[in-house]
This record gives structure tokens, sequence and C-alpha cells, in this order.
């Protein structure tokens, strides 16, 4: 009798799993059938340079009905007279870096061209006959970062996020010759110039640094150390003397 009661217990069990089972992978075929599908027509590169034009074209469907509204956001920047977002069968444009716009059970599809600039993030100011070059950060940006949403603003799904990386080659050469110093007081001094905005005198010393064929670098690399200095504080001395002038004026 027991075992009798044991074995209908297990049966019972088993057929409860068999159900959640069956559940779950309902849901798992259920969400997968539902996600948002991309194609992309054109390339995108993980690393690019300044100012490279990039042309691409996405078609987004299978678009969940729970979504009431798709967000888009670049990175990119305009060129010219043509418009950063090209949705050419909605027929509309925008030159907006982030907008978004509602969807319903009728937006099937959506192709849209992206076409835009590589941001410059090399910044050159003149100062006396003076050159300073610095840089913004060379990550972190996104051809597309493109996610749906409810009409309470709740993420519905993040579609799409397609990074890239700016590439400087004169950033990278500097860094290689950087590798290249053992010592690591001028390997740090080198750098510290160079994160100044002393670019041009940085990698001055760097070459000579670098060459078997050129004096011995405690020799040589003493006064020009000491000139680079020199340099910097007097840019430091000017730069805070105009300070000091416009803000006189200003109080005036």
């Amino acid at each position: 009798m027991l075992k009798r009661w044991c074995n209908k217990k297990m049966k019972s069990f088993k057929g409860v799993n068999y159900l959640f089972l069956s559940l779950f992978l309902l849901l798992l075929l259920a969400s997968t059938a539902s996600a948002t599908n991309i194609e992309i027509n054109g390339q995108t590169q993980d690393k690019v340079l300044e100012g490279q034009v990039i042309s691409y074209t996405l078609t987004i469907n299978n678009i969940p009905p729970a979504a009431d509204y798709i967000s888009f956001d670049t990175d990119l920047v305009k060129v010219d007279d043509s418009p950063l977002y090209n949705f050419t069968n909605l027929n509309f444009t925008s030159d907006a870096n982030k907008f978004d716009f509602p969807v319903n059970e009728s937006t099937t599809s959506i192709i849209v061209t992206i076409n835009g600039q590589i941001p410059q993030i090399t910044n050159k100011k003149q100062y006396d006959g003076v050159t300073l070059i610095t840089y913004k950060q060379s990550t972190g940006y996104a051809y597309d970062r493109i996610t749906l949403t409810n009409s309470k603003g709740n993420l519905i799904e993040s579609v799409e996020t397609r990074p890239f990386e700016i590439s400087i080659p004169e950033l990278d050469s500097f860094r290689e010759q950087i590798n290249q110093i053992e010592d690591p007081f001028f390997k740090k001094y080198l750098q510290d110039l160079h994160d100044k905005g002393l670019v041009k005198e940085s990698k001055t010393l760097a070459d000579h640094l670098t060459e078997t064929d050129k004096w011995p670098s405690y020799w040589w690399l003493i006064p020009g150390a000491i000139i680079g200095l020199l340099i910097g504080f007097l840019i430091g001395v000017r730069f805070n003397s105009k300070d000091d002038i416009d803000a006189g004026e200003d109080t005036e």
C-alpha cells in the first residue's frame, strides 16, 4: 500500500516537473521569437581615425508589441549637408545625436541609414609660439545605441550597442617609444610633458632617447629636461597672468 502511494507521488512529482519544464521552454522560445532583429549593410570598424566618414544602413524587424518608443543615440558627428539619420521607409530624417519616436503594431520594419564622422578628440592651442596639444578620451564611443521602451519610459529591450575606439597614430607611436625607455624617471617625465600638452617637445626628447647612436642619455637629457620644465613653467606663469588680467577686467 505504502509502495503504491509512493509511486503515485513520484509520478505526480514528475508530471509537475515536466509541466514546469514545458512552460519554461515555451517562455524561452517566445522570448527568442520576440527579440528584435537587426541586419546591417556596411562596415563599422572597431578602431577608427578622427574625422573618418562612416555610413551604413540598419534594417530593424520584429519590434515587440510591448514597445511604444524606439530610441537612437550616436557619437558620430554630422557631415556637411547629409543628415545623421535617414529613415528611408518612414520618409523622415534627423540630425539630432539622440532622439526617439513612437512605434506601434503597424511599425513592422525600420530602415535607417546612419551617416556621420568620427569626432575629433585632439585639441590644439597656440600661445606665444608654443603649441599645446591635448586629447580627450579615446574609448566609450558608439556608432549606435538603440533601445525600446514603453509609454512609461521603462526599458523593454536594449537592441544594439555598436562601440568603437578612436585611434591617434601620434599617440600610438609615442606609447611605443615610451615602452622602449627603461629608465623609470625619464619615462614618467616624458609622459608628464606629453600629458601637459607639450607633445612636440616630449616627442623630440623621446626620439633622442630611443636612438642608440646619440650621446649617452643622461648627458644631454638633463639640459633637455630643464628646458622642458622651463617651457612648462613659463606657460603656467603666462596663463596665470592672463587669468589675473581677465579677472581684473571683470571686476571693473
